[in-house]
């Protein structure tokens, strides 16, 4: 019987699903690239022509989540029915929503990613997923400069800027996982909370917006995204 040859596309699409499973199942560093050659059938010379480490998997499985959430918002960017606030307050509530459903997928992440030695890691991963976001924002931004929503500049500019605000929230995510009280998690719910109120503020300025006009997240958002795995973490 003959030997199936796949894509090489295939290929590593094949090892970011299994490693993206396998996080999932047992965190990411219960992952060994071991592992991740077993889930997907393959040699540990087929994984290392792919990705130089397991960091480099994870990376290339973030990029991939950004590219299909800016793949579901673009009928919001192509909807000539609405200006360019409404469709960035619409962008912005379709990734509220997709986060929470997709909590699962990105807390199985998150207990490695938001540790104070693996915050190389973290900025390798914003940026890859920034890369892929950037332009989405940036069409949005340019059509609401275009029809007086948002104050005239550099699309591009700003919306990397908008974009980079999610990096000043990394200790407070990092409260959030390493929480290991309903006392502690409240507390740290709260500052989550007053952390993207401000940021919305500062957006609102950078836009020439009412203040208040801007809502990255919504009240309960940290409560909503982390609730299935602190039940999974107490039982």
């Amino acid at each position: 019987m003959s030997r199936i040859i796949k894509n090489p596309t295939v290929r590593r699409a094949d090892l970011i699903a299994a490693a993206q499973a396998l996080f999932f199942e047992h965190g990411y560093d219960a992952t060994s690239v071991e592992d991740i050659i077993g889930r997907a059938g393959l040699s540990k010379g087929a994984f290392y022509y792919y990705f130089p480490s397991k960091e480099a998997v994870l990376e290339a499985l973030a990029e991939q989540m950004a590219q299909e959430a800016a793949a579901e918002t673009q009928a919001i960017v192509a909807d000539e029915t609405l200006n360019g606030f409404e469709r960035l307050d619409r962008f912005l509530k379709h990734n509220r929503r997709l986060k929470v459903e997709r909590a699962p997928e990105a807390l199985a992440l998150f207990e490695a990613l938001f540790r104070p030695e693996n915050i190389a890691l973290y900025h390798h991963v914003f940026r890859r997923v920034s890369r892929v976001m950037t332009p989405v924002m940036a069409e949005i931004l340019r059509q609401g400069m275009d029809d007086g929503s948002f104050l005239p500049g550099d699309a591009n500019a700003m919306a990397e800027i908008l974009l980079g605000l999610t990096t000043t929230t990394h200790d407070s995510v990092a409260a959030l996982v390493g929480a290991t009280s309903d006392e502690a998690f409240k507390s740290a719910a709260a500052a989550f909370q007053r952390r993207w109120i401000a940021q919305g503020i500062v957006a609102d300025r950078i836009l020439g917006l009412p203040e208040g006009s801007i809502q990255f997240i919504e009240p309960g958002f940290a409560e909503a995204f982390f609730a299935g795995w602190r039940q999974k973490r107490a039982g």
